[in-house]
């Protein structure tokens, strides 16, 4: 009996080395039905190039973009079992129906049956539990056919029984119920050559899935798991894989060329590397809402897609984020943690917990199991290392804690944590901060020894030190200082806070960078040795600014850790001079908050943070040096008017990986549809992603950054739009823009066609009044016309009439100045008669005058006296020459016969001399120059001097001839006598 009981305890040893689990569980995101609405069970799992996430569902096929669920029936309202993506389709298989789903004009998913492709006699089929994409072709198996859609045609393959489909590298393999394992080969279906029997059901073939870089991993249900490798099915064991078949294998998929997860029945999922080790296993306890795993699918982020019974399962695998949990059926606090002899210890609400740790670890890499150490239970609020001892503070005391116990130290109270006084190895005095206050511990012959020395005050939580200066602060009451006195024993005091730097709560001590760090609702303080008080910090103040810090902690590479407002964060100074702050919002309000915080970084690679469940791990290395692939999917866009109208459905066709949506709404929106609400999303699950967009042409500014994946805009005004969003992760990695781009028209009031109408309305307008003015015109010009035409009328009678007696007038004014002129011309007559005579009178006087002196010359006898007689005839007639009376008697008869000629240019231009006048009067006779000079006894060219002279005192212009001058004065005068 005795030996029966140590067997069966070494096979529980043995079963709890196999099925041992990682030290780290990846985060979980449990999605049940209330969640995406749909059926219950889930079976297939498919992601497509732009990300999005496709699963066979009881109600149909449920597609999640990372934040929208949707479920698209199929026509005769059957459960979807299986489905595969190719390209821009999505075939499935349901009860007695296939077909696939693609993308239409608008991007809505519609569904296209191939059943009326199937070959008559051979629709006998039921459920179709594997679609699967070999080559260009698509294979849908169901019990009893298997169909081929090739080049637009189908081809049925029956048997028995078909009990599975498959495809991997190259190879389509199916499982017939007389054959065994069938290999499709020039299309027909072979037998696969293999040592074990697949035949008469014996064997349940479940997946087939990529194995390291050229087999393929075939699992069944219960006979173990088996190596297909160029053509050869080997059966491969390990003690992991024997224990997980007792599980019942559901699934399996490859996560990489060395990691292999699979799904089972029972024990929830595994992941196994290629030397057959179990690396994680995942239960219900872990987080799952169920152990039956019915598929398991790793997406192009290498997260885990568990499809279940009642539910979908997200385990983000590949993040540097994972979860401890020491005891996952107590899930209590994690308080403290420390690494001692190659073991990580873990403090908690409920317990002190371990695990072995190998060197150069990484706690991802390590399978094992957190086991409880013996004497740990209870609170534990510090685990401190001192003189090489590991010391931990619990709420029942201090204890020791050695390779397999916890060794009581101090059981007066309940402690927090110890730390030395001194920088000495090893330190002769320790501190350690208890409920009641700070005791000192002495250390001789390398062994804690309590003196009972001990300073009483409420709660030393934040206890530094450094040199000789000790100080706690508590987080309501204030600082106090400790020192010594002459026997040794503490004495504390409480500081005077002077400057008011206290806050009445929150109040922290550390020390960061050699240098004594006070936080409170104030700010942050360092301590000045110099003063011996505390002064604001510059530094600190401008890396936190106003940040409510509530714990720092510094790591061995120098970088800052804190907490503000339950908010993990780290200030990382690898650059000198260039500090850079890093936030990890996928832990906010997760940590521990109200003076509990903790941090511990180990190293770059491990930094526990105490969480409201246990610790959270943080591979911060690779946090800050993953590459991040996002997209924003532009998921739907409808408008609204008084009903819905899709524009865009959110799905299109992508051959590769497009960093961006960009869609162009080729028609012209109508007004009245001019409120247009968007949904975005990205299919990006391992950190917190956050959305910004605008509109363009509408904004000009950003959103600020939120988790909100919808927008709305309402009455947008007519004109052209462009719709841009980005997205933003954790790491402060930017998305692509993705755009819709889109135009509203006018109101019918404002479009085209309608200024079309208002132009040839405006241009009938003025035609209509511009021919109802013409017609008004017309009549107006008719009425002016036979208006002036009778006033015309009246006028050329007035005229007549005026015309008449102006003739009369005329007539009489014709007659008088004929009379006048017969007059003039009778006195001129008269004159001209009268001078004639007197010329006569006179010549005939002068001829009888020298008539008789010529008789007297004859009668003398003397010469003599003959000369003398000769000589006084000629002075006679030269005397008769020169009389001026002769020219007076012309003057009077010439002025008279010209109108007083003479007198008027006298009194015109009394500066004419009597030559002058003498040639005016020769001038208006129209004498010759030869005659003028004869009569003025003067030369031709005298004469043209006296002219030249008469000119210039008659100021006669340069044109005007002085024989009209003349000849107008005279009738000027007559004229004005007139």
């Amino acid at each position: 009996m005795r030996t029966l009981l140590v067997i069966s305890s070494l096979l529980l040893s043995v079963c709890s080395v196999l099925a041992q689990n990682g030290v780290l569980i990846p985060e979980i995101i449990n999605f049940s039905k209330k969640v995406y609405q749909s059926g219950n069970q889930n079976r297939g799992i498919e992601q497509d190039p732009r990300g999005l996430l496709y699963f066979a569902n009881d109600d149909g096929l449920l597609v999640f973009d990372g934040t929208y669920w949707h479920t698209y029936a199929l026509p005769n309202r059957s459960i979807v079992r299986s489905l595969v993506v190719d390209s821009n389709r999505i075939f499935v298989g349901g009860q007695q129906e296939i077909g696939y789903f693609y993308f239409d004009a608008k991007g809505v998913l519609t569904y296209q049956s191939l059943r009326q492709l199937i070959p008559p006699g051979e629709t006998d089929f039921t459920d179709v539990w594997h679609v699967v994409r070999f080559r260009h072709d698509i294979f849908f198996q169901s019990n009893k056919r298997i169909f081929r859609f090739h080049d637009g045609k189908i081809t049925a393959f029956r048997s028995i029984n078909w009990s599975f489909l498959g495809a991997c590298r190259d190879l389509l393999i199916a499982q017939e119920y007389d054959h065994g394992l069938m290999c499709f080969i020039n299309g027909a279906w072979q037998p696969l050559a293999t040592k074990d029997n697949f035949s008469k059901d014996k064997v349940a073939v479940r997946s087939l899935t990529g194995f390291g870089t050229d087999k393929i991993f075939l699992t069944t249900v219960k006979a173990g798991v088996f190596l297909i490798d160029k053509g050869t099915v080997t059966k491969w064991e390990t003690p992991a894989i024997a224990a997980i078949i007792r599980d019942f294998i559901h699934y399996s998929c490859a996560i990489d060329t060395t990691l292999i997860a699979i799904a089972t029945r029972l024990g929830g999922y595994y992941i196994i590397n290629t030397r057959g080790e179990i690396v994680q296993h995942v239960t219900k306890l872990q987080g799952l809402q169920s152990n039956t795993i019915n598929n398991v699918y790793a997406d192009k982020e290498k997260n885990l897609w568990l499809a279940l019974n009642n539910g979908i399962d997200l385990v983000i695998f590949n993040s540097p984020i994972s979860h401890i949990t020491p005891d996952n059926a107590n899930k209590s606090p994690g308080y403290s943690a420390a690494v001692y002899h190659d073991r990580l210890y873990i403090g908690t609400g409920i317990g002190l917990y371990n695990v072995a740790i190998p060197p150069d670890y990484h706690l991802g890499k390590i399978a094992g199991s957190f086991i409880p150490v013996p004497n740990g239970n209870g609170i534990i609020w510090g685990l401190s290392v001192v003189n090489g001892q590991l010391l931990m503070g619990r709420n029942d005391g201090a204890y020791i804690v050695e390779k397999d116990s916890c060794v009581p130290l101090d059981l007066s109270t309940g402690f927090w944590s110890f730390q030395p006084l001194t920088s000495q190895q090893p330190c002769p005095r320790i501190i350690g901060g208890a409920y009641n206050g700070v005791n000192i511990y002495t250390y001789p012959g390398n062994k804690f020894v309590n003196p009972r020395l001990h300073t009483s005050f409420e709660s030393a939580k934040n206890i530094v030190v450094k040199d000789s200066d000790i100080w706690v602060a508590h987080p309501y009451q204030g600082l106090y200082k400790i020192s010594f006195n002459d026997t040794g024993a503490p004495v504390s005091k409480h500081y005077k806070d002077i400057h008011h730097i206290l806050s009445s709560g929150h109040n922290h001590l550390f020390m960061i960078r050699g240098k004594i760090v006070l936080v409170t609702g104030n700010g942050i303080f360092e301590y000045d040795p110099v003063t011996r008080d505390f002064k604001p910090s510059a530094f600190f103040s401008a890396l936190f600014g106003s940040l409510p810090i509530s714990y720092l902690r510094e790591d061995a590479q120098g970088n800052i850790w804190f907490i503000a407002e339950k908010k993990p964060g780290v200030i990382d100074m690898s650059s000198p001079g260039n500090p850079v702050m890093t936030w990890f919002p996928e832990l906010n309000n997760l940590v521990l908050g109200n003076d509990e915080e903790f941090i511990y970084p180990i190293n770059k690679d491990n930094v526990l943070l105490a969480g409201e469940v246990g610790f959270y791990h943080l591979d911060y290395d690779r946090y800050r040096t993953t590459s991040h692939r996002m997209k924003v999917l532009l998921r739907s866009i409808t408008v609204t008017y008084k009903k819905d109208s899709v524009l865009f459905g959110g799905y299109l066709f992508d051959n590769g990986w497009n960093p961006a949506d960009n869609y162009v709404f080729g028609k012209r929106i109508g007004h009245k549809w001019n409120s247009i609400h968007f949904e975005f999303s990205t299919p990006y699950f391992s950190t917190t992603v956050e959305y910004s967009c605008r509109l363009g042409g509408y904004e000009k500014e950003w959103t600020p950054w939120s988790k909100r994946t919808e927008r709305t805009f309402t009455n947008l005004p007519a004109g052209d739009y462009v719709f841009e969003c980005v997205a933003r992760n954790s790491s402060g990695f930017t998305s692509a823009v993705s755009q819709f781009t889109f135009t509203i028209s006018p109101p019918w009031y404002n479009s085209y066609l309608a200024w079309v109408v208002y132009v040839l309305a405006v241009i009938w307008g003025v035609y209509y009044f511009y021919k109802r003015q013409q017609k008004k015109y017309l009549v107006q010009h008719a009425d002016r016309l036979r208006k002036q035409r009778e006033k015309f009328g009246e006028e050329q009678r007035r005229l007549q009439y005026l015309h008449q007696l102006e003739i009369e007038k005329n007539e009489k004014e014709i007659i008088r100045l004929e009379n006048i002129r017969l007059e003039a011309e009778a006195e001129h007559n008269e004159a001209q008669l009268a001078s004639n005579t007197m010329n006569l009178l006179q010549k005939r006087e002068l001829l009888n005058k020298i008539k008789d002196e010529i008789i007297k010359a004859q009668e003398e006898a003397e010469p003599d006296r003959r000369a003398k007689n000769i000589r006084r005839i000629i002075k006679i007639i030269n005397d008769e020459l020169e009389v001026a009376d002769d020219w007076q008697r012309f003057s009077v008869y010439f002025d008279k016969a010209n109108n007083d000629f003479l007198k008027t240019l006298k009194e015109t231009f009394p500066l004419l001399t009597p030559t002058d006048l003498k040639l005016c009067a020769y001038l208006r006779l129209n004498l010759s120059t030869k005659a003028i000079a004869d009569l003025l006894n003067l030369s031709t060219r005298g004469v043209e001097s006296s002219r030249y002279r008469l000119r210039k005192k008659l100021d006669l212009a340069g044109e005007v001839s002085l024989a009209d001058f003349l000849s107008s004065v005279g009738s000027k005068i007559k004229s004005n006598q007139s």
